[in-house]
């Protein structure tokens, strides 16, 4: 098989009904509604990654069994089936300000940027996001940036593309010949496929490689030219992004040696398994994130680790568990909170 040889599965109506399950979940969030946005968020993963048409589940009790899945959000998947709406979704947009459903559907914008493309620019559609983030509009707004709108421009234009989510045993062989490409080349020490992959979730949207390497510009600079690389949608430092001819997107982040650990169980997720880890973590005066384990006056502030901060673990991801007082997790096992902490 040939790099873009498989098809995207027919399934836009289930990452459609995901990210409108996501909305519920973000609009509940600003109302302050305790709990309900988590079950949202969990079931809307599951529709996410199940395998066949959601839609062709037509007995609700079968929908009961998917994660998450209660009566209630079971009711409004088949009402979502049946009409292509969810109207609790639209009387939440409606109370919260009116929002464009469109706008809410891109990826890094939720609630409150949307309110402010709307009140400041009159933004509303799709077509009139990507216009102004061209025209350099959007970084001038409160809360926004450059970086940002270069963000909101290139998911706005691919929206559409990375609706596709590919069956895991399709993906394969291509997912292990980028790496083998990858792990064969000058200047690297370590790679491996992180996210959903490893997780051997049922379908993926995305590969996440994970490349240690003193030089992150060679190495991607030499990845950039591999004969299955279509074009290339973001080249820096830290992370080289690709698509392959089938639309499926390639992230390839390079980290540092000694943090290999706690990037590869950041990156490998799920959401809910890194926010449990990060709040144990919490609870013990530390902090968590992909770049380590840190104790010290300034381990709790900021994304990197502070100058008076100290690492306590992040080489390995088994280091990581151990300091935290648990047993190493399976991948394919992290996904929601963390049962009893699992403790030694």
């Amino acid at each position: 098989m040939i790099a873009g040889s498989y098809n995207g599965l027919p399934m836009d109506r289930n990452f459609r009904l995901a990210r409108l399950l996501r909305q519920i979940a973000e609009l509940l969030d600003e109302q302050g509604v305790a709990f309900k946005p988590a079950a949202y968020r969990k079931a809307a993963g599951a529709v996410e990654e199940y395998a066949d048409e959601i839609c062709a589940v037509k007995d609700e009790k079968e929908l009961r069994k998917l994660p998450g899945i209660g009566e209630a959000i079971a009711g409004k998947i088949r009402e979502f089936c049946d009409t292509g709406r969810i109207r609790r979704l639209d009387e939440l947009i409606a109370q919260q300000g009116g929002l464009s459903p469109s706008l809410m559907e891109i990826e890094g914008l939720g609630p409150r940027r949307v309110r402010i493309l709307q009140r400041e620019k009159g933004i509303g559609t799709v077509a009139e996001l990507i216009a102004a983030a061209k025209d350099g509009k959007l970084k001038e707004l409160p809360g926004f940036s450059d970086m940002m709108e270069k963000k909101i421009l290139e998911n706005a234009g691919r929206a559409e593309e990375r609706m596709k989510r590919f069956r895991l045993d399709e993906v394969r062989p291509d997912a292990e010949r980028v790496l083998k490409a990858i792990g064969d080349m000058n200047g690297v020490e370590r790679a491996a496929i992180a996210g959903s992959y490893r997780r051997e979730k049922p379908t993926v949207g995305d590969i996440d490689i994970l490349v240690v390497t003193n030089k992150p510009s060679d190495v991607s600079a030499a990845i950039s030219k591999l004969p299955f690389v279509r074009d290339i949608v973001s080249q820096g430092e830290k992370k080289l992004s690709f698509n392959f001819e089938s639309g499926l997107r390639v992230d390839v982040r390079f980290v540092k040696k000694d943090q290999w650990g706690s990037a590869f169980l950041y990156f490998t997720g799920d959401k809910d398994h890194n926010i449990a880890l990060r709040k144990i973590a919490i609870g013990k005066g530390w902090k968590l994130s992909e770049y380590g384990l840190f104790e010290g006056k300034n381990a709790g502030r900021g994304e990197a680790p502070g100058k008076r901060s100290r690492m306590i673990a992040g080489k390995e991801e088994k280091d990581i568990y151990e300091k935290l007082g648990m047993k190493w997790i399976d991948p394919k096992e992290r996904t929601g909170v963390v049962p009893d902490n699992l403790p030694f």
